[in-house]
């Protein structure tokens, strides 16, 4: 499967806004694999100062749908179907980073395991599923 270009990959990012808005770096991507990084903010915390649970949530859907995206011919007919998250541990005050890696890519469906880590520690552990538009 052809990898994107850069610019086709900047596209593609700029035109899910979401990830602009929260602050969602892509560190790396490659064919079935991808690592994404989110700097701490206040704004993303609940009232205990921990990063809302629907923030890391976000991030290891990204990062599994860039890990897929880089593994298909067409990225844009690609979408979350299902997503299984343990969270494991609290973010407070540290970056998160997540690595995602595609474990199968069927006909129309693909599965992606992602790791979230904040200061080294795994916070959560992420199963996704995609619909993959042939």
């Amino acid at each position: 499967m052809p990898r994107l270009s850069q610019a086709d990959v900047r596209r593609r990012w700029k035109s899910i806004r979401v990830y602009e808005f929260l602050g969602i770096e892509v560190v790396r991507t490659a064919p079935g694999s991808a690592r994404l990084r989110l700097p701490w903010r206040l704004e993303l915390t609940q009232p205990l100062g921990y990063i809302h649970g629907g923030i890391i949530a976000t991030l290891a859907d990204a990062a599994a749908g860039w890990a897929l995206f880089q593994s298909v011919s067409r990225p844009e007919g690609c979408t979350t179907l299902e997503m299984k998250i343990n969270f494991l541990s609290p973010v407070v005050k540290a970056a998160m980073v997540a690595d995602a890696k595609v474990l199968r890519l069927g006909h129309s469906t693909a599965v992606i395991d992602v790791d979230v880590r904040a200061a080294r520690t795994l916070c959560a552990k992420s199963l996704v599923t995609y619909f993959v538009r042939r």
